[in-house]
């Protein structure tokens, strides 16, 4: 697990780093932090929907299913700390646009834009800390009970413990925990892309050509 940890501890590490951010922008013009703000929501919007419908399926459709999940667990610390970085990029770009201090931060919730950059960064943060390591680590210990009970490693299939005679109760709890944990991963996705569509769909709708 040291190497979870240490995508937690870079992801902490960016959280509190993004404090400063504030500071730097006021030496930035207007135009250059209102396109930081779009750029990133861009960003997590495009990675998100690139990873989840394109190359997701296609990686699952092509590798076997153990190296399939062990692409997935480099790919997606990375994954995630980039959509936590851009959600807290977005909505500290927003908090500066707006000129919102302190006493102020109740006003971003009331804003829809800022509804959708709350709920996005929020979806980031609980997939970056909790559900994507915790799905890995179960996709690990199933792997290894797999290849105990000499289980065939195939493309584009689930695992066949719960149809061996040989699984026991634990492991078919293993399973569950799997599927309750990379649910909850992929609600927090969907949760995070479609509150980044809503608020490009808001921006977009400001803009005038």
């Amino acid at each position: 697990k040291q190497w979870y940890q240490r995508r937690v501890a870079i992801t902490a590490g960016v959280c509190a780093g993004s404090a400063g951010l504030p500071y730097l922008y006021a030496y930035l013009p207007s135009n250059i932090v209102a396109f930081l703000n779009i750029s990133s929501m861009a960003t997590t919007f495009g990675t998100q929907v690139w990873v989840g419908s394109i190359a997701g399926l296609t990686m699952f459709r092509t590798l076997k299913r153990r190296t399939f999940g062990l692409v997935q667990s480099k790919l997606f610390p990375k994954f995630a700390l980039l959509n936590t970085t851009c959600s807290l990029l977005a909505i500290t770009t927003f908090i500066n646009l707006k000129n919102y201090d302190v006493n102020q931060m109740q006003e971003l919730w009331r804003q829809p834009e800022g509804k959708t950059l709350v709920i996005g960064l929020i979806s980031n943060l609980l997939n970056s800390f909790f559900f994507i390591g915790g799905t890995t680590d179960a996709m690990f210990q199933i792997h290894k009970r797999e290849k105990e009970l000499g289980l065939p490693d195939e493309v584009g299939a689930t695992s066949q413990i719960k149809k061996c005679e040989k699984a026991t109760p634990e492991d078919r709890k293993l399973l569950r925990k799997f599927g309750m944990l990379h649910g909850m991963s992929m609600m927090m996705s969907l949760a995070s892309v479609g509150a980044a569509a809503a608020y490009l769909y808001h921006i977009g709708k400001a803009i005038k050509f």
